[in-house]
């Protein structure tokens, strides 16, 4: 084990570009006689659209055009289900939809004209909330969800379900909860919240002269994204070219198609360049957010702490599209995975996810764990609690161990997750409580498998002695590219500097399942090992290239396990997180830089979660409209954060790697949660942890003492 504060520092291959300002994102580039588009977006919730009046807009000078559905072929977008126009087309579904765009010489005009475009609407009933819904008599969202392509709901189900997925066997769970000594039975609640990236979603598609149309926009899942284009539209994947690009920032909400297919549309339809770039408010209030969520837990053990069952259900407000969702069962796996981490007798889980007349809900890191973890590690700190046992002590006993099977039925050969947990509890504190102060302390524990995904490579020669290596990935700020090319250079035996890492077109490497899941190291790990055979076997001559995934290994388990340390003031509630302990189970770390980084920036994002943001969505309406009101961690918000490396690991490939990326945003709410429970007694069970809330709970708590009394 190693406890650091400070990684040791090494290069990036993008670092030099992005402190000068020499990186180009999608933003930056222009192109001769582009148009530029601006969307005119809805103000309603749900209603018809009785008439769109685009005089005076088109009156303008340098307006092109204005561009309403029925101008465009009527063609539905997703990454998974097919149910988003590329504007609207007679019903409107949430506030912020597109409903008409404008094209026009500069970007100034095209916005200018947008604000001049009058819309009248019909106004039809709207469902908000998720629970509300699923009532019987609840206004639909779409009429026939069950006939968009890709749909994995049927006609027999509620009209408002996007997905819904069952696990275990909930007759053997219901029995033992009604066994077990002690009891939780508990709901709790998180809000919506933004990725956080810095840069706003931007598209330029440009069309060829051979037909094809070249796209360059903030995407992480290129080969993908063209994919999704192509069937929207009805065209070839040759018939789309999309170009490299660096993002600034994804985590999670740059996966979706977003405004591509439009821009690709009225690109083939003026045959000129369209550009769009969103304004930062209408990123933030008009793409995929967090899914809300509510979550009731039931879990149980014996007389001697064993964990007997639970029963987890959580629900989920889709939004008014499930487009953004690419997964087979158009759910999100870190709620079908609540039952992964504990050895578990009987469980059972429910996961559904519902539309709401509200923005497009998405993937945001590790999709769906945080309120599920909030609510599992709240829940079993509960249960410790009437159990009267140490929270530390009732998860080692029931976490799972090297070789245990877990509760989908997969043994693991290893599983750290008591090391890594005694790891986190036994870290020294190192910030003292301010005096007044009442002084907590809590765990929580996430897991999940790491496991390589499909990539492909090429490596080339160069005359110098060095080499080349044409990548499909994006830099997403990660640092893979500057992974490839350490992994690499180890692997041929030369320097570092003598490796260059490109990423390409679309049209150069046979795919990649793009950015996500945790899979980008391990993946490259064992394409990187791959392309070091070929490179062997084609006698050190000519290039050569690799399409991994035929042979992947089997997956493996991280843990980590995070200790918050806070400060209550009994008066008003405020909340002080003064440190935030990461224990992370690791393999080999192959760039300590980047990996810290990947390490403190989770668990900031986790803190964010936990005391802060909220998109504050009221009746359709996202208030939120930039970062001051979303209120997303500054660095003086930041506490002291310690990491404690479980070194030793197993990983996957020559390269011995494990996942990182979404380990630690995930149990920092839960931490701080059993924090405050244990500072004050109070159990806030609603995201964010806000003062006025550990205010009201210590009345209740006042007030039930006094009755007691």
């Amino acid at each position: 084990m190693s406890q650091t504060t400070l990684p040791r520092r090494m290069s990036r291959t993008d670092s030099r570009s992005k402190a000068t300002g020499a990186t180009l994102y999608t933003a930056d580039f222009e192109h001769r006689g582009a148009l530029h588009a601006a969307v005119v977006r809805s103000t309603v919730s749900s209603a018809r659209i009785r008439l769109i009046d685009c005089t005076a807009a088109r009156s303008l000078d340098g307006v092109v055009a204005v561009v309403s559905a029925g101008d465009l072929p009527e063609a539905l977008c997703g990454r998974r289900v097919r149910d988003m126009p590329l504007i609207a087309r007679n019903v409107i579904r949430h506030v912020g939809e597109r409903v008409a765009v404008v094209l026009a010489e500069s970007r100034a005009t095209a916005e200018a004209a947008a604000a001049l475009v009058e819309v009248e609407y019909d106004d039809l009933r709207a469902v908000f909330d998720a629970q509300a819904a699923l009532r019987d008599g609840a206004p639909r969202v779409h009429d026939e969800p069950w006939r968009y392509p890709g749909a994995v709901v049927t006609e027999a189900m509620h009209p408002n379900l996007q997905s819904v997925v069952s696990e275990g066997d909930a007759d053997t769970t219901e029995d033992r909860l009604a066994q077990s000594a002690f009891l939780v039975d508990e709901t709790y609640t998180i809000p919506s919240t933004k990725q956080g990236y810095l840069e706003p979603q931007a598209w330029l598609a440009v069309p060829l002269d051979d037909g094809r149309v070249r796209l360059r926009g903030t995407t992480k899942s290129p080969y993908r994204l063209r994919e999704q284009v192509s069937t929207c539209l009805g065209l070839q994947p040759g018939d789309l070219e999309v170009e490299p690009t660096p993002l600034g920032g994804d985590f999670g909400g740059k996966g979706a198609p977003g405004d591509a297919p439009l821009c690709v549309a009225l690109a083939r339809m003026f045959k000129r360049p369209v550009r769009l770039v969103l304004r930062s408010a209408e990123d933030l209030t008009a793409t995929d957010a967090r899914h809300p969520a509510s979550v009731r837990v039931r879990v149980g053990c014996d007389s001697s702490g064993a964990l007997t069952a639970m029963a987890f259900d959580a629900l989920f407000s889709g939004g008014a599209y499930a487009a953004h969702k690419p997964t087979a069962t158009v759910n999100l796996h870190g709620a079908v995975e609540a039952a992964l981490g504990y050895r578990l007798p009987a469980w059972s889980v429910r996961s559904r996810v519902v539309y709401t007349n509200t923005v497009p809900k998405g993937h945001m890191r590790a999709p769906g764990a945080t309120a599920t973890i909030f609510a599992v590690e709240s829940a079993i700190d509960e249960l410790a609690a009437a159990a009267g046992l140490d929270p530390v002590e009732f998860r080692a006993a029931n976490l799972l161990g090297d070789g245990d099977v877990d509760a989908y039925g997969h043994r693991w050969r290893q599983a750290r997750a008591v090391p890594t947990l005694r790891a986190a509890a036994t870290a020294p504190a190192s910030v003292p409580t301010p005096q007044g102060w009442a002084g907590g302390v809590g765990v929580a524990v996430y897991c999940r498998p790491t496991a390589a995904s499909s990539t492909s490579m090429r490596l080339l020669p160069k005359a110098d002695g060095g080499f080349e290596v044409e990548v499909p990935i994006p830099e997403t700020g990660t640092a893979n590219h500057t992974v490839v090319r350490e992994l690499l250079a180890e692997r041929l035996d030369v320097p570092a500097e003598l490796v260059e890492v490109r990423q390409v077109s679309t049209s150069q490497l046979p795919g990649d399942p793009g950015v996500g899941g945790s899979r980008v190291t391990v993946g490259i790990a064992v394409a990187v090992d791959e392309l070091a055979r070929r490179w062997e076997l084609s006698g050190k001559d000519g290039p050569v290239e690799v399409q991994s995934g035929d042979s992947l290994p089997k997956p493996v388990l991280s843990y980590a396990a995070q200790v918050a340390r806070v400060a209550v003031d009994r008066a008003t509630g405020q909340v002080k997180v003064l440190e935030l302990v990461s224990a992370v189970d690791v393999a080999r770390v192959v760039n300590p830089v980047a990996h810290q980084l990947q390490i403190d920036g989770g668990t900031v994002m986790g803190f964010g979660s936990a005391v802060m943001e909220d998109l504050i969505e009221d009746d359709g309406q996202l208030w939120a409209a930039n970062l001051g009101e979303l209120k997303l961690p500054c660095a003086a918000d930041i506490p002291k954060l310690t990491t404690v490396l479980v070194e030793g690991g197993d990983g996957i490939g020559e390269a011995n790697v494990k996942s990182i990326g979404e380990l630690t945003n995930v149990a920092v709410p839960a931490a701080v949660a059993n924090a405050i429970a244990d500072a004050v007694g109070v159990r806030v069970r609603d995201l964010p942890l806000s003062a006025e809330k550990v205010w009201r709970g210590s009345q209740s708590l006042g007030e039930e003492r006094g009755l007691r009394s």
